[in-house]
C-alpha cells in the first residue's frame, strides 16, 4: 500500500513540474483592409461631429468607421460608464452604458468604431457616440450605448496592444478664453492655474464620499473654469493643492459650463507657493 501511495505521489510530482509551453499572445487586430474593400470609409472623429450639430440623436446609415486613440478611461472611477478618443483632429466621448471599460478599451488603446446603426450627436452640449433615449421628461436625446448589444452585432474593436506612447499630446491651455468648443472632448493641460478652495490653509479635498463636486481652477488671467470630481473615484479624497500648478484632463462642456476632468491623481502636476 505505501509503494503504491509512494508511486501516485511520485507521479503527482512529476505532472505538477512538467513545463507546458505558454499559450501564445493574441494580438487584438481589426481587418481594416478588407472592411474598406467591402465599402467602409473611414472619416475623422470632427467629420462625424459635423453630420450632426444638434441635442437629437443622428443614427449612423452609411458604413463608416470612426478610429481614435483612448485618452481617457474609467479606471479611476472619475469618469463613468464612458471613456474618451481622440484623433488628429478632434475628441468624443463613447457613451457606455457598462462599467470597467478600461478592461477591454484602456488609455492608449486604438479604438475602431463600425458606425453604421449607431447614434451620434451632443448630450447638453458635448458629442458623444451612444444610442437614442426617450424619456418622459427630457424627450428624444442622446443616451448610453447598451453594451449588451456588442454581443448581438459588434461595433467596437480593438486594434493592437494598448500603446501610452500614442496618446497624443495635451493642448496648452494658459486662459479660459483659449478653450474652444473644438476641445470638448480631448486632452488638454491647464497651465499656471491655482485653487482658491485650496489657499491660505484652507485645504480641501477634491470631492466628498458618493458625490460628485466642483472646484473652481484659475488661471494667471483671473478666468476660471470648474474641475468635477466624482465621490466615487479612487482620489476623491486628496486634498487639492496649494500655490501654481499644471493639471491635465478631459476638456468638456454640460449645459454651458466648461469643466475638466481628471483621469486620475496622476493628472495633477506639481504646484509651488506663491511668492
Amino acid at each position: 500500500m505505501k509503494k503504491i501511495l509512494y508511486s501516485a505521489l511520485v507521479a503527482i510530482v512529476m505532472i505538477a513540474c512538467q513545463k507546458y509551453p505558454e499559450p501564445e499572445r493574441v494580438v487584438p487586430s481589426y481587418a481594416l483592409e478588407d472592411s474598406l474593400a467591402a465599402g467602409w470609409e473611414i472619416k475623422t472623429i470632427e467629420e462625424f461631429q459635423m453630420m450632426n450639430n444638434s441635442e437629437v440623436p443622428y443614427q449612423v446609415t452609411e458604413k463608416y468607421l470612426m478610429r481614435g486613440i483612448v485618452t481617457a478611461d474609467d479606471e479611476s472611477g472619475n469618469i463613468y460608464k464612458s471613456i474618451y478618443i481622440q484623433d488628429e483632429t478632434a475628441g468624443i466621448c463613447l457613451s457606455l452604458d457598462q462599467v470597467n471599460i478600461y478592461t477591454y478599451m484602456p488609455r492608449g488603446q486604438e479604438v475602431i468604431i463600425e458606425m453604421q446603426g449607431m447614434w451620434l450627436g451632443k448630450y447638453l452640449g458635448a458629442y458623444q457616440v451612444g444610442d437614442s433615449t426617450t424619456h418622459f421628461q427630457y424627450g428624444y436625446q442622446m443616451g448610453r450605448y447598451d453594451w449588451t448589444k456588442e454581443l448581438v452585432k459588434k461595433h467596437f474593436y480593438t486594434n493592437g496592444y494598448p500603446d501610452l506612447t500614442k496618446v497624443p499630446e495635451p493642448k496648452e491651455i494658459e486662459s479660459a478664453g483659449e478653450i474652444l468648443s473644438t476641445d470638448y472632448g480631448m486632452l488638454v493641460k491647464l497651465k499656471n492655474v491655482t485653487f482658491p478652495d485650496a489657499e491660505g490653509g484652507k485645504l480641501k479635498s477634491w470631492s466628498t464620499s458618493e458625490q460628485t463636486e466642483n472646484r473652481k481652477v484659475v488661471f494667471a488671467d483671473g478666468s476660471q473654469i470648474i474641475v468635477r470630481t466624482s465621490g466615487y473615484s479612487n482620489f476623491y479624497a486628496d486634498y487639492i493643492p496649494e500655490g501654481v500648478g499644471t493639471i491635465t484632463g478631459i476638456v468638456s462642456v454640460y449645459n454651458g459650463t466648461v469643466q475638466l476632468y481628471l483621469r486620475d491623481r496622476n493628472d495633477v502636476g506639481r504646484f509651488r507657493i506663491k511668492e
